[in-house]
């Protein structure tokens, strides 16, 4: 069988209350050419029965892994080894696609926007109902703000040369990740002037393991991560500023 176009990859850990409408935004999809990988750090509700039941709706596009991880990015890892598709996605299971028509827009806009690396769009924020949007390029990550992992889709082979997520980074691996791509000027990424997803910004997943994350930590090391993270950034920034300074 044909690998397909996409793979939307869906960390879990307890989300038995979140875990059908995100679910339920991807079965929708008019486009089928994707599978769907739910990677699970070992929930203990009803969060592998609720995916599971999902199996015939995507009619062998389902992928279950459940195993003990170290928090969402580590679960992101696992899932980029276990995706086929040529377009990685990742989605918080309490976060939903926009539209029915989602991954069939993005698929006519990667079909005619190659060769590209990455392609982004906007999210709809759960906190204001508005829009966490507009293109992004390296001064503005560095600056200003990240890429909401919701609305960005990958080509995998990106995981290959760039490298997986630091797991040194519990909350911003996702910004170093991209930090990395829009910094090597081989990467070609495009802004899609359209909604990804809705963002569950108040009580999100990420929210959730971040929190049983902490229980199992020593906070030593969530002050210690933090810090490392943003000395890394602040080298960032200064390199831009002497590099804005010698062009002028």
């Amino acid at each position: 069988m044909d690998a397909p176009l996409f793979s939307i990859i869906v960390p879990t850990f307890n989300v038995a209350d979140t875990l059908p409408a995100c679910l339920d935004s991807i079965a929708r999809q008019t486009c089928s050419d994707f599978d769907l990988v739910v990677v699970d750090g070992g929930s203990t509700d009803r969060t592998l029965e609720i995916a599971d039941s999902y199996s015939a709706r995507l009619s062998g596009r389902l992928i279950i892994h459940s195993g003990p991880d170290r928090g969402p990015y580590d679960a992101m890892n696992h899932g980029v080894e276990l995706a086929s598709g040529a377009w990685l996605f990742f989605l918080g299971a309490d976060d939903t696609l926009y539209a029915d028509d989602t991954l069939t827009r993005v698929a006519t806009f990667i079909r005619e926007h190659d060769p590209s690396d990455i392609v982004y769009g906007d999210v709809m924020l759960r906190s204001k109902s508005s829009r966490y949007a507009g293109a992004f390029d390296l001064d503005r990550l560095l600056f200003e703000q990240n890429i909401c992992h919701q609305a960005i889709f990958y080509r995998r082979e990106l995981f290959a040369g760039i490298g997986p997520y630091n797991l040194r980074y519990r909350v911003w691996a996702d910004w170093d990740f991209n930090i990395r791509c829009f910094s090597n000027p081989a990467v070609v990424a495009r802004y899609m002037d359209m909604t990804i997803a809705n963002y569950n910004d108040v009580s999100g997943v990420s929210k959730k393991e971040d929190e049983e994350l902490k229980k199992r930590l020593p906070v030593f090391i969530n002050v210690s991560v933090s810090e490392m993270f943003r000395r890394e950034l602040s080298v960032w920034r200064k390199l831009i500023r002497m590099r804005r300074n010698r062009d002028h």
